[in-house]
């Protein structure tokens, strides 16, 4: 079993020399399936990987390998390869543009490399992957914030470019209303366009009066909920906003707005009984301080 360990071991470091790194890890697995303790085995398995960029595989044959170790030259060796791996791993995924996942690999990658600085504190290049890790971290945050903020542009534009469609698809809907009333002018205007209405005769078109009927109430207020269909309270055919007396009860629309209403007219003769009232009560103490009482003497 050592022998071929040992065989399988020197195949695989010629074809791993030569590049050809798939060869190389079949033959160090194989090595390790004949010796499942075989450190070089193992860690020649992870190099390989390595090689074939395969980094997440890479680190899974270094973490493995971590746990089975006491001595601190190899555990320095196998947490140096596996922040490398980290590392590769955290690249790749910058390249996809999924920044989360790369710092939090790059996180991973510098926990690894300290590691390797606590076995072996005089390894000058972990040292400087552990350095460089952590600028690469502060790039990646940087840029993420970057990216974040031009998501956040771009929604505001896109909701503002919505805002700005459908105000233009409102303003396409929106019949024209020269006067502003609400009422459209097609219906203000008539059967004849050509000669609009002039409900009051006082040389201004109706759709160009806000008082059509000249009743001191604009057609806005006359024209109900739905100004694009009239109100047209007594039913006569009229719309309120051309009709002088639109309930039909005799009074014209412009003294009834003007008249006193029913709650106010309430609360004026409530006013007037407790002024009354009191009145009364001022006369009964005048009334009872005149007269003198005149008590018997005996």
């Amino acid at each position: 079993m050592a022998q071929n360990e040992r065989r399988f071991v020197r195949e695989g470091n010629s074809y791993y020399h030569d590049g050809q790194f798939d060869k190389a890890e079949e033959l160090y697995q194989k090595a390790a399936n004949e010796n499942s303790s075989s450190y070089e085995a193992a860690f020649n398995v992870g190099n390989a990987r390595y090689r074939q960029e395969k980094y997440g595989d890479a680190a899974s044959a270094y973490k493995s390998l971590i746990k089975s170790q006491t001595d601190p030259k190899k555990l320095a060796e196998c947490y140096y390869n596996l922040g490398n791996s980290q590392l590769g791993s955290c690249m790749q995924m910058v390249e996809q543009q999924k920044l989360d996942g790369a710092i939090a690999m790059a996180d991973s990658a510098l926990v690894s490399y300290k590691n390797s600085i606590i076995n072996d504190p005089r390894n000058q290049q972990t040292k400087y992957n552990y350095l460089y890790t952590k600028k690469l971290i502060e790039a990646l945050k940087q840029q993420q914030q970057q990216q974040q903020q031009n998501q956040n542009q771009n929604q505001n534009q896109d909701q503002n470019q919505d805002q700005n469609q459908n105000q233009d698809k409102d303003n396409q809907n929106k019949e024209p209303d020269a006067d502003g009333d609400g009422i459209p002018d097609r219906v203000e205007q008539g059967d004849n366009p050509s000669q609009p209405r002039d409900t009051d005769g006082d040389g201004t078109p109706d759709y160009k009066d806000n008082d059509s009927d000249n009743d001191g109430i604009p057609d806005s207020k006359e024209a109900g909920d739905d100004p694009k269909n009239p109100k047209d309270t007594d039913g006569d055919g009229m719309p309120d906003y051309r009709d002088t007396d639109s309930n039909n009860n005799g009074i014209p629309d412009g003294e009834e707005a003007r008249a006193i209403s029913p709650e106010d007219a309430e609360r004026i003769l409530e006013a007037i009984n407790k002024a009354d009232a009191e009145t009364q009560k001022k006369v009964k103490e005048e009334d009872s301080k005149s007269k003198v009482k005149h008590d018997k003497q005996w």
